[in-house]
């Protein structure tokens, strides 16, 4: 029975540091994956913006994917976009957020409130 209990606690250690080890990995390579970089001024051709801010790149192939916060509610961000690239093929408002779609899908825009601002996150499913 004292060899099960020394067992039982020596399997429970090992566990906990296991887990305690993979979730310590987990989030070294998420804060080298996530880090906000310096915005660019489009993104596969999609403007950026003006002055956006933290952003987060995520594009090694398509699909790609951009996350930005933006000065502006989202109604003028909407209306920059609106400006830059013409009308949405669909535009869809859901729980706050607006989701404008471009060249059947392939470009996804979604604007939600954050802060005194908004943030946008923007999809390229291919170019």
């Amino acid at each position: 029975m004292l060899n099960q209990t020394r067992f039982a606690k020596g399997s429970l250690l090992s566990l906990a540091l296991m887990v305690f080890a993979t979730a310590s990995m987990a989030e070294d390579q998420q804060k080298s994956v996530y880090n906000a970089q310096a915005c660019p001024a489009d993104f596969y051709q999609l403007p950026i913006f003006p002055g956006a801010k933290l952003c987060q790149i995520f594009d090694g192939s398509v699909p790609a994917s951009l996350i930005y916060h933006a000065a502006a509610d989202p109604q003028t961000t909407q209306t920059f976009y609106q400006q830059q690239l013409g009308q949405a093929d669909n535009i869809t408002q859901l729980k706050g957020r607006i989701m404008m779609e471009y060249k059947d899908s392939d470009k996804i825009i979604v604007i939600s409130k954050d802060g005194n601002g908004s943030q946008v996150d923007v999809l390229i499913k291919s170019v």
